[in-house]
């Protein structure tokens, strides 16, 4: 009596300490998981403040300059078609950048919102209830609710009430494998024992429910009695999952895999158009810094070289971007700003005719196509690949770097970017990676949430990229009204109605070539405009 209740005694002092112990684990196994949801959604959340600053700054950048970066203030005016080039690709920068902007709030935000709902909602800590440690707790007094084999059980005459648990793998194991000292059993005859009763049950003769006093494994019956009941209520066991942990894959991988699909098109396509947008505005820069070194300046060498070196970092943009296998080897089509140079270089050349000029204008309408066909281009590669889905895609830029990691490639992902998208997914389990590698059809890939993201975002893309081209267009076709009818001739004189400050426009000389505006400038005595009375102040001569 004094022996099994001390037993007692003991083991449901273990059995308290083990089921706090099995808590604690599984509330660090939670809060690993909640630093799983976290740092997954934190890859998109962080990316608002890295990208964030640097769009609002190109913003803020083509906004200065579209207000101070005007030419013809006070020098004659550039020709049309390098004025209209600049401020597109100005205009067309800053549009990219924010649609980026949008794309990039949305994805941040959604990331934000969606590791909310998880750590809220989902992915709790399993704190046990009141219910729950009452249930674990066991009373000295429950001695008494046993069973009468286990209250007067005499010790190694007579065995335990239930055999060793199913569960315990280790217990056949060592089975199978110790010789000579047996635990709880006389040394030699215990080994022998169990290797006897293992062999008969593997012919058949015996079953596990067969049990010899001090020589087979074996506890009371109240353990047996708790371990069905933890296959019938298993939040309630230590683990929260009954005998086993918690089943793979992992259930908060799973559903933030599924969350991910609603903001990483977002994500991808944000740091397309900032590529976009940064390559416009420095080609914007680039036709500025060739206008005024020619048409204001006087400085053709200096306007080549300004034209090549920013034609340069733009092709070095667009190569780091863009895989050359898909589109971004040598895009010849950036390079109107070096062809601008030379064709402003042969209209302000020392000895100009009418040919040179006419040869002039047909170089700007190859320009603006030139234009056209980048839109072709930025279309081709920023469209998603739809081809079959693999595990090989490209690291970075092709031959000349890394071939290939340990990534996936989905199919709505542009191939052209794949190396520089930075996107994390869930870990897959190996079965669920040997189950797409064996799926030749892509079938399992197919049925993945990440194949399905949200694909408004190309949409957007898309349509942002037909109207630019549709822009350019138009600028074709003004360039060339313009070429027959001459510049601004479709405009009414400077000075007459409807232009306000008649007395400001004096400086003007129209003509059907060009217009040019000497602003902030009077003229003086002597010059074929001077009006007696007006200055620089208005009707307010200041020399004499």
């Amino acid at each position: 009596w004094n022996y099994n209740r001390a037993n007692f005694k003991y083991d449901q002092g273990q059995r308290w300490q083990r089921y706090t112990t099995g808590r604690k684990m599984a509330m660090a196994q939670v809060g690993m998981f909640r630093q799983d949801v976290t740092d997954l959604a934190g890859v998109s959340m962080a990316k608002l403040k890295v990208y964030g600053p640097i769009y609002g700054i190109v913003i803020t950048v083509c906004t200065t300059v579209f207000v101070e970066g005007r030419s013809g203030l006070k020098f004659p005016g550039p020709p049309v078609f390098i004025s209209q080039i600049y401020l597109q690709c100005l205009g067309i920068g800053m549009g990219f950048m924010a649609l980026a902007t949008w794309l990039l709030f949305h994805a941040s935000m959604r990331a934000q919102v969606a590791c909310v709902q998880l750590r809220t909602r989902k992915v709790r800590v399993p704190v046990p209830t009141q219910r729950q440690l009452d249930g674990s707790r066991k009373l000295l007094s429950t001695w008494e609710e046993q069973g009468l084999y286990d209250i007067f059980r005499v010790p190694f005459v007579m065995p335990n009430g239930a055999g060793s648990a199913e569960n315990s793998d280790d217990e056949e194991e060592e089975g199978k494998q110790h010789k000579g000292y047996a635990k709880g059993g006389v040394p030699g005859i215990a080994s022998k024992v169990r290797s006897m009763a293992l062999e008969a049950h593997e012919k058949g003769h015996t079953t596990h429910n067969m049990s010899m006093p001090g020589l087979t494994a074996g506890h009371p019956s109240w353990y047996e009695a708790e371990l069905e009941q933890r296959e019938e209520c298993p939040e309630s066991s230590p683990s929260g999952f009954g005998k086993d942990g918690a089943p793979l894959p992992y259930e908060h991988f799973e559903m933030l895999r599924e969350a991910q699909k609603e903001w990483w098109g977002c994500e991808a396509y944000m740091r397309i158009c900032f590529l976009y947008g940064m390559m416009h505005l420095i080609m914007a820069f680039s036709y500025w810094i060739t206008l005024h070194n020619v048409c204001e300046l006087g400085m053709i060498w200096c306007s080549n070289l300004g034209a090549a070196g920013l034609t340069a970092g733009v092709w070095i943009m667009f190569r780091m971007d863009v895989l050359p296998e898909h589109g971004g080897s040598f895009p010849i089509e950036i390079g109107g700003p070096f062809v601008t140079s030379i064709t402003l270089g042969m209209m302000y050349g020392h000895t100009v005719n009418q040919t040179m000029m006419n040869i002039a204008r047909g170089i700007a309408a190859v320009i603006i196509l030139m234009h056209v066909a980048l839109c072709f281009r930025l279309y081709s590669v920023a469209k998603p690949a739809m081809s079959r889905a693999h595990h090989t895609a490209k690291e970075a830029g092709g031959r000349l770097f890394n071939q290939s990691g340990s990534c996936d490639s989905p199919s709505w992902l542009p191939s052209a970017f794949q190396h520089v998208m930075y996107l994390v997914a869930p870990p897959k389990t190996t079965e669920q990676l040997e189950q797409e590698q064996k799926d030749r059809d892509n079938n399992a890939i197919g049925e993945d949430p990440l194949a399905k993201v949200d694909m408004a975002p190309w949409m957007y893309t898309r349509s942002f990229i037909s109207i630019v081209a549709l822009g350019w267009l138009v600028q074709l076709t003004g360039h060339a009204v313009e070429c027959v009818m001459g510049e601004r001739m479709l405009m009414s004189n400077p000075g007459a109605p409807p232009w306000s400050r008649t007395g400001q426009w004096y400086g003007w000389e129209h003509g059907p070539v060009s217009s040019k505006h000497y602003a902030h400038v009077t003229p003086q005595r002597g010059h074929w405009a001077w009006q007696r009375g007006w200055g620089p102040q208005g009707q307010q001569e200041l020399w004499a």
